[in-house]
């Protein structure tokens, strides 16, 4: 336990004791209310106190062991397929969000697959960019506001200034302002990945957490279609249940198994790729990315779900209502991760959140909107008149002509394209 010096204003801690034998000229005698603490007392008079440690996972490794490997297996896949049906109805409930989505990433040009236009040969594919130009723009004043040259900490003091409090504020201002521009390397690049996508998603995420073979912080971008939200929420933070879709590799969920993150069990390796969401399969399309049959890296999904459970075999709760996180494998439909997502000696059983949830503009439900809701119609009708205009110049200069059914030439009503005539 580490020794503590008693502080300036120690008198709030101890009780004179009025003894006669003990009091010599002006010293005092203090009794500390503590019993639990231990006193030690210095040849100049002064005392030290030894006060319990706050437990952390070296304290108390029990608290934040797997409980997948604890629980009985017959109870944990009854779990498991309970949760994978909730997350099937999850994810129906949301299927037109995740076209609006894609219609979003479609009509900013990008993929050169953007909705609507006449179909004849030579027909202008232009794009109007007031969507990208938007997302752009947004992003870069975002960027500018939410990480600052001198980095996004910033100090205020709640009550008296006093130079202390100025100088600890200070310290962690520093100290926050270096974690997130030089220990995280990939949050500034995460942030702006994030900040591009929010006027198209209407709701990002942002996740922050502590990798234990990396020995420091880390973050990572979540859209908003790998993560699931009941109907019925009405807010992020306050939903029963926050499905988290992780598409890693073999590599991966190896590494994962090995660091005890996940429980070791008998995987089945497929050649078949999980499937992509419709706002993957536009991204991928302006990526330039294409799809491979053979999933050669052993990709697999993983739901990470942070809900609530009663269990009766878990002695820290006590068969109460309280946070937990559970990792389910798809492919094996089987728990391979249960962990308590409350603070060790937290009583209220209070919910860890490890997803921040950012807004273009919040609406009534859990999902905020965005571009496509506010100007998808201008943008297609942006779109629309910019090909029309270019189509009707093309069409009025280019060589053509008509056969009509009924002619001395025989046959059907025939139709020459543009260019077909020379």
């Amino acid at each position: 336990m580490p020794e503590m010096p008693i502080p300036q204003d120690y008198n709030r801690f101890v009780e004179p004791v009025e003894d006669e034998q003990n009091l010599e000229g002006n010293e005092s005698v203090f009794e500390i209310f503590d019993e639990d603490s231990d006193v030690e007392e210095l040849p100049d008079g002064s005392a030290i106190v030894k006060l319990d440690e706050m437990k952390g996972p070296e304290d108390n490794p029990d608290f934040y062991e797997n409980l997948a490997e604890k629980i009985d297996s017959w109870e944990l896949d009854k779990i498991a397929l309970k949760y994978l049906d909730l997350i099937e109805k999850d994810k129906q409930a949301r299927e037109e969000r995740d076209k609006q989505y894609e219609e979003g990433l479609r009509r900013t040009g990008l993929g050169h697959d953007a909705p609507g236009g006449a179909q004849f040969m030579g027909a202008s594919k232009v794009v109007h960019p007031v969507m990208a130009e938007a997302c752009v723009d947004f992003a870069a004043r975002a960027i500018k506001e939410l990480f600052p040259p001198d980095g996004p900490v910033k100090t205020k003091i709640i009550g008296e200034v006093t130079e202390q409090k100025v100088e600890v504020a200070e310290r962690k201002r520093d100290y926050m302002n270096w974690q997130l521009t030089e220990q995280i390397e990939e949050y500034r690049d995460e942030q702006e990945q994030m900040l591009t996508q929010l006027p198209l998603g209407g709701s990002q995420f942002l996740k922050l957490w502590y990798d234990e073979q990396k020995k420091r912080p880390c973050a990572e971008f979540v859209p908003i279609d790998n993560v699931y939200l009941p109907f019925a929420s009405g807010n992020f933070y306050t939903a029963s249940r926050v499905t988290e879709v992780q598409d890693i590799t073999q590599e991966e969920f190896e590494l994962r198994v090995k660091s005890k993150l996940y429980k070791d069990v008998d995987l089945y390796v497929t050649s078949q790729s999980p499937d992509e969401t419709k706002p993957q399969k536009a991204n991928d399309k302006i990526e330039g990315r294409s799809s491979k049959s053979d999933n050669i890296d052993g990709v697999r999904r993983v739901f990470h779900i942070f809900t609530w459970l009663e269990l009766e075999d878990d002695n820290y709760c006590k068969g109460e209502r309280a946070p937990y996180i559970l990792m389910i494998d798809e492919n094996e439909s089987s728990v391979i991760g249960l962990y308590r997502n409350w603070e060790d000696g937290d009583d209220t059983y209070t919910k860890l959140d490890w997803l921040i949830e950012f807004k273009f503009i919040p609406w009534r439900g859990a999902y905020a909107i965005g571009l496509p809701h506010l100007i998808g119609g201008l943008s297609a009708a942006l779109t629309g008149a910019l090909r029309a205009l270019l189509d009707s110049a093309h069409i009025n200069t280019a060589p053509t002509m008509l056969k009509l059914k009924g002619a001395k030439i025989s046959g059907q009503s025939t139709t020459i394209e543009p260019t077909q005539v020379s």
